[in-house]
C-alpha cells in the first residue's frame, strides 16, 4: 500500500489503514524521536501520540505524496513538547550494540559518538535526517519548517561542525605531542573531551598552523552516523500502539492529542514553534468590545442630551420645568391641566401653544358644558398679562375631512374663541377655554347624509345656543404661599 492510498484510507476510517501505517512507517519515525529525545521511553510516546494526530489531522494533509515527511514533522511537534534528556555517554550508548567485526572500529565508534553528540542539536537532527533517512530536500525542508533556499546553507553548516568536531576528537587521541598549544588546552584529559576543551580545541584549529592541515580531511557525515548505533524498534509497541486507538478508556486523551496538534498550516504541516497562530487573545477581545459599547453609549448620550437640554428653562418630556416639583408619568395629564403656560426666557411664547391644534375640537356636543380647570389648592389660576399667540414655526395638521375649518385671517393676531362671547372684565380671572394636552374626541359625529348650510368662503362655525358659563365669584386673587 503505498502512501497516497493509505491516505485515503485514513481518511475513509479504514479499520485497517492504522496498522498499515504503523508497519510501513513506525520504525523509522520512531529512531528519529530517540535521536531527538535520546531515551526509550519518551521515544515510544512521541511515536504513538504522533499517530493519534496523523490520524485526526489526515484530511488536513494538502498533498499525500508528503506522508512520509508529514509524519516526521508530527513526531518532531512531539518531541519538542518533552523535555530532552541530557547528553548519554559514550559507554552506555554503545554498551547494547552488537560487537564490530574488526576491534579497532570500536574506538571509531566512540570517536563518532562523541563528536556527534557534541553538535548542537538542530544541526544533529539535520545530519539524521539527511543522512539515515534519506529525505529528499523538499521533505527535509518541511520537516525542519525552514524555506527550501536556506537547506543548503543549513546543511552545509552543520557538515562544518560535524567536522571540526571530529578533528579534534581525532587530535585528542593523536596526544599532545607536536603543539605546546594543544598540549595546555588538553592539560587533565582523560580519553573524554570535555565540552570546555571541545571548544577551546576547535577554536585552535582556525588559528595554528600546525593542526589547520588535519582540518582539510574531509570527512563524510554519512560515514559518520553509520558508526553510531542503530536503534531497533520493539516487537511489543506495536501491541500497546493499537490498542491505543481500540481503548475506550483512552478516548478522551486521543481527543486531546488531537486538540493539541491542531495548529497546522495551509499544507497540514505543524506550524514552527517560533510561529504561533494568529488568534486574538480573549481579552484583547473583551477590551475591544468593552470600548465599543463605551463609545456606542457616549454617543446616545450625546445625541439625547442635545434634545432634552437645547433650551435652558424650558420644561420637556424628560425634566420639569425650572423650580418644579417632577411629576409621574401617570399624572402628566392633571399636572398639564393645572399649570398656567410656561414661557421661554428668550420667546414670549407660551410652551407648546404652536403644538395645540383646537381647530377640529372647536365644535363641541350641544350637551356638553364649559368648565372650568380644576386648580391648585382650591384657587383660580392665573393667566399672564401676555397674550398668547399662535406660532407658525411648526405646521398644523389639516383637520379631517367633514369638519369645518377656520377661516383666512393671521392666525398669530387673535385665538380662536369657541363662538361669539363676552371679553371676560377684570380680574383676570376667566373661564379657560384652552384644551387639555390630550383631549379626547367627541364620539357622536355630525351625520354625514343630513343636509348642511353651504359653507361660504370664510366658514364660520354655526353657534349653537349654549348656556352662558356662570363664573362664580371668587375672592381677589391670591399669591399662594411658596
Amino acid at each position: 500500500m503505498n502512501d497516497r492510498v493509505l491516505v485515503e484510507a485514513l481518511r475513509a476510517g479504514d479499520p485497517g489503514a492504522l496498522a498499515a501505517l504503523y508497519d510501513a512507517h513506525a520504525e523509522s519515525v520512531y529512531r528519529y524521536c530517540r535521536c531527538l529525545l535520546r531515551d526509550a521511553d519518551s521515544a515510544q510516546v512521541a511515536l504513538r501520540d504522533a499517530l493519534i494526530a496523523a490520524e485526526a489531522h489526515a484530511g488536513l494533509l494538502a498533498d499525500p505524496g508528503m506522508l512520509r515527511p508529514w509524519l516526521y514533522a508530527l513526531a518532531r511537534s512531539e518531541c519538542r513538547r518533552r523535555r530532552i534528556a541530557g547528553p548519554q555517554a559514550a559507554g552506555e550508548a554503545l554498551a547494547g550494540a552488537p560487537e564490530p567485526a574488526d576491534p579497532a572500529d570500536a574506538d571509531l565508534r566512540i570517536m563518532a559518538w562523541n563528536a556527534v553528540q557534541s553538535l548542537p542539536a538542530a544541526d544533529r537532527e539535520v545530519l539524521e535526517l539527511d543522512t539515515r533517512h534519506g529525505l529528499s530536500a523538499a521533505g527535509l525542508a518541511a520537516v525542519l519548517g525552514i524555506p527550501a533556499r536556506r537547506l543548503d546553507a543549513v546543511r552545509e553548516q552543520a557538515r562544518d561542525r560535524l567536522r571540526d568536531a571530529v578533528t579534534a576528537e581525532i587530535l585528542a587521541m593523536k596526544g599532545p605531542y607536536d603543539c605546546p598549544r594543544r598540549a595546555r588546552i588538553l592539560t587533565g584529559f582523560t580519553g573524554e573531551l570535555t565540552p570546555d576543551m571541545r571548544e577551546h580545541l576547535v577554536r585552535h584549529l582556525a588559528r595554528c598552523e600546525t593542526c589547520a592541515p588535519h582540518r582539510s580531511r574531509q570527512v563524510s557525515a554519512a560515514k559518520v552516523f553509520e558508526l553510531l548505533p542503530q536503534v531497533t524498534l520493539p516487537e511489543s509497541l506495536r501491541v500497546r500502539v493499537l490498542s491505543c486507538f481500540v481503548d475506550p478508556e483512552l478516548f478522551l486523551y486521543r481527543r486531546y492529542v488531537a486538540r493539541r496538534s491542531q495548529a497546522l498550516d495551509g499544507a497540514g504541516f505543524p506550524l514552527p514553534g517560533d510561529r504561533k497562530p494568529r488568534v486574538w487573545p480573549r481579552a484583547v477581545a473583551c477590551t475591544v468590545a468593552a470600548v465599543t459599547t463605551l463609545v456606542a453609549i457616549a454617543g446616545i448620550f450625546e445625541y439625547f442630551g442635545k434634545e432634552v437640554g437645547g433650551l435652558p428653562g424650558v420644561a420637556t418630556a424628560a425634566f420639569p420645568p425650572e423650580g418644579k416639583p417632577p411629576v409621574l408619568p401617570w399624572r402628566r395629564a392633571e399636572a398639564d391641566a393645572t399649570a398656567g403656560p410656561e414661557l421661554g426666557r428668550t420667546a414670549g411664547l407660551p410652551l407648546d401653544v404652536a403644538r395645540v391644534t383646537p381647530r377640529a375640537r372647536l365644535i363641541s356636543p350641544a350637551t356638553e358644558t364649559t368648565r372650568l380647570l380644576p386648580t391648585v389648592g382650591g384657587l383660580p389660576t392665573t393667566w399672564p398679562d401676555v397674550e398668547p399667540t399662535w406660532s407658525t414655526h411648526d405646521p398644523v395638521p389639516s383637520p379631517p375631512p367633514g369638519e369645518p375649518t377656520q377661516g383666512p385671517g393671521d392666525p398669530g393676531s387673535h385665538p380662536p374663541t369657541p363662538g361669539p362671547t363676552a371679553q371676560p372684565t377684570q380680574p383676570t380671572v376667566r373661564p379657560t377655554v384652552r384644551p387639555t394636552v390630550r383631549p379626547t374626541r367627541p364620539t357622536v359625529h355630525p351625520p354625514r347624509h343630513t343636509p348642511t348650510p353651504t359653507p361660504t368662503e370664510d366658514p364660520v362655525p354655526t353657534p349653537v345656543p349654549q348656556p352662558t358659563p356662570t363664573v362664580s365669584p371668587a375672592p381677589p386673587p391670591t399669591t399662594p404661599a411658596s
